[in-house]
């Protein structure tokens, strides 16, 4: 530490003040639990909203939970006796696994080789399968659920 007082007292401390607000927060932490969880409502309603085509899935920036249903939603939130707009719900991202490019290998081929015909029928028939599968995982993306709920054209974020 040398002669920095300022490092040597962070580097002993244990809470610091929180950069919104002032009340004592984690060392680790830049804001408190309360200022992040205003933040993260902030953002979220900041979010565009678009209506879920109810094929991939949704994930709960609040609750940290993914689902692929809006029946499976229902039934959380009756278990958990909260609210759907407590979810703060995003619409995923799929992920698919990553195809073999059609030049696989050819870096280490002769000066003017070509890949036999068998590897490269091998390439795409793989490709086809790998396409099949769909997607492997989900990610959140940029945009919140929006659900058509109600009478007329009365629309609710969840």
């Amino acid at each position: 530490m040398g002669n920095d007082e300022r490092a040597a007292r962070y580097d002993g401390c244990t809470h610091r003040p929180c950069k919104d607000c002032g009340e004592p927060t984690e060392k680790m932490y830049v804001v408190c639990n309360k200022c992040r969880v205003l933040g993260d409502k902030k953002r979220y309603k900041a979010m565009p909203k678009i209506e879920w085509d109810e094929t991939g899935m949704l994930y709960s920036e609040a609750h940290d939970k993914y689902f692929s249903s809006w029946e499976g939603i229902e039934d959380y939130c009756e278990d958990e006796g909260i609210g759907k707009d407590e979810l703060r719900l995003i619409i995923c991202v799929p992920n698919y696994l990553p195809l073999i490019p059609d030049d696989y290998g050819c870096d280490d081929l002769a000066e003017d080789g070509e890949l036999p015909d068998s590897v490269i029928q091998a390439i795409e028939e793989f490709n086809k399968v790998i396409k099949a599968a769909g997607p492997v995982s989900w990610f959140p993306g940029k945009n919140a659920a929006l659900q058509e709920k109600g009478e007329g054209n009365e629309a609710r974020n969840y």
